[in-house]
């Protein structure tokens, strides 16, 4: 299986984790035997992890077609299928669970979605985050990133992210148009809105 080889890999160069996107179910009514591969696949896998090993990442997706886990609440039972496992993290793409539909773009729509992601999770489960503004409205369900506050989630979003105490010590990954680019000026502008 891909998952395992990526963590053997990860543990190999130092990797303190692996990303995956939470997967889908194709046939229609068949969210409870998807549910049950997954824990099938994943758990074995989870449990032959050392303390010291790397985490297994789960990237809720952006809600387009049957996905298993399409933003904050999804993750409830997703963790449940893998007994909470101490070894099954969490990546927040903000874009994602914007276009899922949790509402990035009010005042306090952020801190209240990371509150319940460490409800779900438990504190410390939040291990890594993608920063991405949307280029499309909130509950489009397209994943589609635009730049740090050019876009519908807007900037007042990440100041409110990078405030969170949940977010201490969390890395904050770009995914953004031109966020590789050496003059991208993204990393500073998220600085500048980073709390002291």
């Amino acid at each position: 299986m891909s998952v395992a080889h990526n963590l053997v890999r990860a543990a190999e160069i130092g990797a303190e984790g692996v990303v995956v996107h939470t997967g889908s179910c194709v046939d229609a009514g068949g969210y409870d035997v998807a549910m049950r591969q997954v824990r099938e696949g994943l758990l074995p896998i989870l449990d032959a992890l050392g303390d010291d090993a790397p985490w297994l990442l789960l990237e809720p997706t952006a809600g387009q077609g049957r996905s298993l886990c399409a933003g904050v609440d999804d993750l409830e039972p997703y963790l449940a299928a893998l007994d909470h496992h101490p070894r099954a993290g969490i990546c927040l793409d903000t874009c994602h669970v914007f276009a899922a539909g949790a509402p990035l773009d009010e005042p306090g729509g952020t801190t209240a979605t990371v509150d319940r992601i460490v409800e779900i999770g438990g504190p410390g489960r939040l291990r890594l985050v993608h920063a991405n503004d949307s280029m499309d409205v909130r509950g489009a369900f397209k994943d589609r990133h635009q730049k740090i506050g050019e876009g519908h989630i807007g900037l007042p979003s990440f100041e409110e992210l990078l405030a969170h105490d949940a977010l201490a010590g969390v890395p904050v990954i770009l995914e953004t148009p031109g966020s590789r680019d050496a003059d991208d000026g993204q990393i500073d502008l998220l600085k500048k809105v980073r709390p002291a």
